[in-house]
């Protein structure tokens, strides 16, 4: 009997607890890097009233492992909901921890880890939405970006794409729109009510500036762990982007859309890093999220010799890249 472990691991019930309990264990074995990012001013929004205790040490440690686990579960309700694979597996949600976990430099509370889980929240309602322009769906949908552009102002960057990813789920219509607006609108509505009422309606305006401001990318502050960790994440995207382009005549007609999306979503944000590389701390996530989508299509549907050895060299990549991350981590000290 010839035996097909890539299939046997994607397709096992227990794959999951064991991915998970691994990569608890990794996530508080590995230390941190030194690695320091600065998360103030009004780059990042509300951001700035979040406790300094809460951004360091154990404490953010343990906030950090928290939304890794939350945007985990969110990853299995989503395909659960959605059946994003042919077959009964929980690889995408695996494979979401195994980034979370690799991405050493990334541990920790920031605000990547509000703006990843309030992206995943808004994609239930958008998957929903498939082939119904519900008003309400598209209100969920932009309020959960809304929020998460309070603590990332220019989220609201995405607004346009998340339109697009409406039109291709055949859930866009005027009245959706007008929710999508209303959405927009009343969380910075609120937020400006608010300022005024303390009489700090001048961080209120420093906000919607920094929202629509574009600068030009900061190059300079890019880490050797940053780039090594992207174009790691951008190989598994481009391979399971590929694969799926491939073979997507296997998939169901609502299945192809899901992913069309998924895709697109992830090469925005791939060139909104290159573009933008002094934001790949909150942008990161987002691309760690439809990569893991779309590589665990692959993992989980592709069963053949070179999709073996290939995902035997990834694996070895993946330590790799968590080993360079150290060696740059010792590199830097002995300069400074």
């Amino acid at each position: 009997m010839k035996l097909n472990i890539q299939k046997t691991i994607a397709c096992s019930q227990t794959t999951l607890p064991v991915v998970g309990v691994l990569s608890v264990l990794l996530w508080i074995v590995l230390p941190p890097t030194s690695r320091e990012a600065v998360f103030t001013g009004e780059e990042y929004g509300l951001w700035r009233f979040v406790p300094q205790a809460w951004q360091e040490g154990h404490d953010a440690l343990g906030l950090g492992l928290l939304c890794a686990a939350l945007a985990v579960y969110m990853m299995v309700e989503l395909n659960s909901r959605n059946i994003l694979l042919r077959v009964s597996s929980r690889m995408l949600s695996c494979m979401l921890a195994i980034l979370l976990t690799i991405s050493v430099a990334y541990h920790g509370f920031r605000p990547g880890s509000v703006v990843l889980l309030l992206s995943l929240l808004s994609f239930f309602p958008l998957f929903t939405a498939y082939q119904r322009p519900d008003p309400i769906l598209s209100f969920e949908v932009f309020l959960c970006l809304s929020l998460a552009s309070l603590a990332f102002p220019k989220l609201v960057w995405f607004v346009p794409l998340y339109w697009l990813m409406q039109g291709y789920f055949q859930a866009f219509s005027f009245r959706c729109f007008v929710a999508s607006l209303l959405a927009l609108f009343m969380t910075y509505w609120l937020y400006a009510g608010v300022s005024a009422m303390m009489g700090h309606f001048s961080m209120f305006i420093e906000h919607a500036k920094t929202a629509v401001g574009f600068h030009v990318g900061d190059y300079h502050s890019v880490d050797y762990r940053d780039v090594v960790t992207f174009l790691f994440v951008v190989l598994l995207f481009l391979t399971g982007t590929i694969d799926f382009y491939l073979h997507r005549y296997l998939d169901r007609v609502r299945t192809r859309i899901h992913y069309d999306a998924i895709c697109l979503y992830g090469g925005v944000v791939i060139v909104l890093i290159c573009l933008q590389p002094q934001y790949a701390d909150v942008l990161m996530p987002l691309l760690l999220v439809s990569t893991s989508m779309v590589f665990g299509h692959f993992f989980t549907l592709t069963h053949t010799k070179f999709s073996h050895i290939y995902c035997l060299i990834l694996l070895l990549l993946a330590v790799v890249v968590v080993a360079v991350q150290y060696v740059c981590d010792a590199h830097l000290h002995l300069i400074f």
